[in-house]
């Protein structure tokens, strides 16, 4: 069975070019509007990694992430952000981040930090 990442944004274009690019890694793809509608699922099961746009309609990425790590998951988390700035990925990064990139993002650089994760194979994207 392929490893599940979840991607969670509200932009209906980013979840599906996101999870168009973690499909062609081989993962199974859960895709989300909300960060509550992703927490919610998370009593049904905890995916191998996420990739969520930093700006949600309900939370900021980084709460997202905070809030993963207080239930005590320590799940893979990327976030995409529109605009990317050192300090704002530092606390990402310390809140448990794995990364941050910045839209818009180059698929090939998604696919390089998902991939292992969830040990993937890149070389096809």
């Amino acid at each position: 069975m392929s490893p599940i990442a979840c991607v969670v944004a509200a932009d209906t274009a980013l979840r599906d070019s996101v999870a168009a690019v973690l499909a062609r890694l081989g993962a199974g793809v859960c895709c989300f509007g909300s960060g509550q509608e992703f927490l919610a699922s998370l009593a049904m099961a905890v995916p191998a990694c996420v990739v969520a746009d930093s700006h949600l309609p309900d939370m900021a990425g980084l709460a997202l992430v905070q809030e993963l790590r207080a239930r005590g998951l320590e799940v893979p988390t990327i976030l995409v952000a529109s605009e990317a700035d050192v300090n704002g990925a530092v606390r990402a990064m310390r809140a448990g981040a794995v990364d941050v990139i910045e839209k818009p993002y180059i698929d090939r650089a998604l696919a390089l930090q998902v991939a292992p994760l969830l040990g993937l194979d890149a070389r096809n994207v």
